[in-house]
């Protein structure tokens, strides 16, 4: 551990999903397995592999891969393991049709919002409930592949975010109850579980009102770890990716009043942290993404992480896989 890092010891350290694109027909290939194996080690608590398709579900491009049988899956893993870290993996849908936004910010954002509540009321409770079958299913595939740490994508305005949030989905309490119970099955079954949520949608009549109650139902839920994420992919994915200070600012301070209102739970928090960790509350740890996956030895070179690129959007660069221009001097 470097000076740098020294103030993390007593926290966890994660490397949250992300959409590497390296896939081949749906499936992770051997650029896959390398991306997590290189940076995991140690130092780092959990790589959590994402985002993963439930089955019957739909991915945010078409670079999403979906979780079966392949053997794959099973290799990714155990390389993962073998490396110092937590094999974790991240579920996740968008729906039939869905179509992620090139552009960082909407320019009708309450549009975003009705076509949600008008999905959500389209679904109906059964609907809803074969989406989180497909939740379940999707775990214990996971669990028999060898991933030891589970994580339910319920974030940047795909299908199960929508469904949590009262605001959009009446029934959203229902939903509630079925994700507490799948939080307690992974529990039984000796595996570690987390859910990822945005503290906002980026819509600010929309986050003005309700945000805070919806942050604290979600607290409330057992499972392990809440990972606190910002932003609707298709209202603004600044608040995903934050780069700009006050944005920054902002979901630090969110997320800092979420762990504090909440000091029995234990909570992920990401967006630039490195350089203020040591300003975390006890029960909050580091999630780290774009300092990885600019160096695969972060942890050990935290002077040398992500400098602004933005080469690894690229699905809004029109990309087909993650990338960065640093690779060619850490050797990512």
């Amino acid at each position: 551990m470097t000076t740098a890092t020294a103030s993390w010891s007593d926290k966890l350290v994660f490397l949250l999903g992300v959409n590497t694109g390296f896939v081949t027909d749906g499936e992770p290939d051997a650029r896959y397995i390398d991306f997590y194996s290189q940076r995991s080690s140690a130092d780092l608590h959990c790589a959590i592999v994402g985002n993963v398709i439930v089955p019957g579900g739909h991915g945010s491009n078409r670079s999403t891969p979906s979780i079966g049988s392949n053997p794959m899956w099973a290799h990714l893993a155990g390389a993962i393991r073998e490396r110092g870290s937590l094999p974790g993996i991240q579920l996740a849908t968008a729906w039939e049709g869905y179509e992620g936004a090139r552009k960082f910010r909407s320019t009708d954002t309450a549009q975003v919002i009705r076509r949600a509540r008008e999905l959500v009321r389209s679904l109906g409770r059964h609907g809803g409930d074969r989406v989180l079958d497909s939740f379940g299913a999707a775990a214990a595939i996971a669990i028999e592949h060898g991933f030891i740490h589970v994580q339910v994508h319920a974030a940047h305005g795909y299908l199960l975010n929508l469904l949590v949030d009262e605001r959009i989905n009446p029934d959203a309490s229902h939903v509630e109850d079925r994700l507490g119970r799948l939080a307690e099955w992974l529990r039984a079954q000796g595996v570690e579980s987390s859910i990822r949520i945005s503290m906002r949608t980026g819509d600010i009549q929309f986050d003005a009102s309700g945000a805070i109650a919806l942050q604290d139902r979600i607290a409330a839920l057992p499972f392990d770890f809440i990972d606190l994420s910002s932003g609707f992919y298709n209202v603004d994915k600044r608040l995903i990716y934050p780069a700009r200070a006050e944005i920054t600012i902002t979901r630090f301070r969110d997320s800092v009043d979420v762990a504090q209102r909440h000091p029995t739970r234990r909570f992920i928090v990401s967006g630039r942290i490195a350089q203020r960790a040591s300003e975390l509350p006890q029960n909050a740890h580091i999630g780290l993404c774009r300092d990885l996956i600019a160096n695969p030895r972060f942890l050990v070179e935290p002077e040398n992480g992500c400098r602004n690129h933005g080469k690894c959007h690229y699905y809004s660069r029109g990309g087909e896989h993650v990338t960065c221009p640093r690779w060619s001097e850490t050797g990512g």
